[in-house]
């Protein structure tokens, strides 16, 4: 048994030196929510979790993603590497373990991530003894070992109760995963050991051992990775939603529930530009004539009925105020950035600036989280026009 284990630690050791194997949780969360989320909500990912800010299903969108793309990854890098010169990634050990493994580990850090388990680097950027051991936990996770799922439950329970930021070191001692790391050490290793035999066909059918390595990989990995990505999903329950304010985070949610349900009626989206376009109109009573002339525009590239329109244009120079639900706009960078900027048009196209104009314009950004710098960098683009 003690060879078995020496066997994974080995294959740990390697890939764990392999360069890209670790991942940075903020930056890799930022880059992957980015088409759901605006800036300011990005920026919130150092302190809280990323269920705070988008909606689960986007969550799990993000997380198939990520294993269809290792997946595909992981199948065609196995294939080389059972074909004759493969990958060589490690000297003693072979290049399609290595690299199967590597992808194990990059994607296990990801939805770990995503589902709201602290960063596995530590101030360094170096993945701490902690992270090795939650690492192979998971493994043992995409390979079906019972204990493995126990053992996430428990520390899933145990960073619940401290900062989203860096494991937290003590509470993972505490938590006694290293007996749990090692006996799937044990079953990993033996496992890879039975394996072995069946990899040495492709020394004899060298081409027939490539695509054998290929398809093995295709038909193991997915089936894994999905496992870990429920397991881990699982885990939901166990993180509070006190990462934000109860107030906020009721509110941030609502967004999200909202701009989901408004993806496939962009009409709505459109809708509410307009209307923040008039309110600011509004303001300062009767609209200049190049304000007008830009509102009847806008009005008219609505996708609603003519009856609708002149309704519309019919509101424009009186003292009605919009209800503006802002949720709709504030999950859409797009809609966001087209609200704003329109409204800073037609505060132009009024000539002089007034304090009731910006501090609508600056109460909107706020509600659709932009930015102060932004929505300045925004402003003075259109300085002098």
């Amino acid at each position: 048994m003690g060879n078995e284990t020496q066997i994974w630690n080995k294959i740990l050791t390697t890939v764990l030196k392999m360069p890209g194997v670790k991942v940075d949780r903020i930056s890799f969360l930022r880059k992957a929510l980015q088409p759901y989320c605006n800036q300011a909500r990005l920026q919130m990912l150092g302190g809280v979790r990323p269920y705070s800010i988008v909606s689960d299903g986007v969550i799990d969108r993000v997380a198939r993603a990520c294993i269809n793309k290792h997946t595909a990854l992981a199948t065609a890098g196995s294939t080389i590497a059972g074909l004759p010169g493969g990958l060589a990634m490690a000297a003693t050990l072979p290049g399609d373990l290595t690299q199967y493994y590597y992808h194990v580990f990059v994607l296990s850090q990801k939805l770990a991530y995503l589902y709201g388990f602290p960063d596995f680097c530590d101030e360094e950027g170096e993945l701490s003894d902690e992270a090795s051991d939650l690492l192979t936990i998971f493994m043992g996770s995409m390979m079906g070992v019972k204990v493995a799922d126990q053992g996430i439950s428990e520390i899933a329970k145990g960073v619940a109760q401290a900062a989203v930021g860096r494991l937290p070191r003590v509470i993972i001692s505490e938590l006694a995963i290293v007996p749990i790391a090692k006996q799937i050490a044990r079953m990993v290793g033996a496992k890879l050991s039975k394996e072995s035999v069946a990899k040495g066909v492709g020394k004899f059918v060298p081409v027939a051992g490539g695509i054998f390595s290929g398809t093995l990989t295709f038909f193991t990995f997915r089936p894994g990775a999905v496992r870990l990505q429920k397991r881990l999903k699982a885990q939901r329950q166990n993180f509070n939603d006190g990462d934000l304010d109860a107030l906020e985070f009721a509110n941030i949610r609502s967004s999200f529930v909202k701009a989901e349900q408004s993806q496939n009626h962009p009409e709505d989206k459109q809708r509410v530009v307009v209307e923040t376009l008039i309110n600011m109109g509004n303001i300062n009573g009767e609209p200049t004539q190049e304000q007008y002339a830009l509102l009847e525009e806008q009005v008219a590239r609505l996708d609603i009925d003519e009856e609708a329109k002149v309704a519309m244009l019919e509101l424009i120079g009186t003292d009605h105020d919009f209800d503006i639900d802002y949720d709709l706009l504030a999950c859409d960078p797009d809609y966001s950035e087209k609200a704003l900027r329109g409204m800073i048009a037609v505060m132009k196209a009024g000539g002089k600036e007034t304090n009731a104009e910006r501090m609508y314009l600056t109460m909107a950004a706020k509600a659709m989280g932009i930015s102060k710098d932004t929505l300045d960098d925004w402003l003075a683009e259109t300085a002098g026009l």
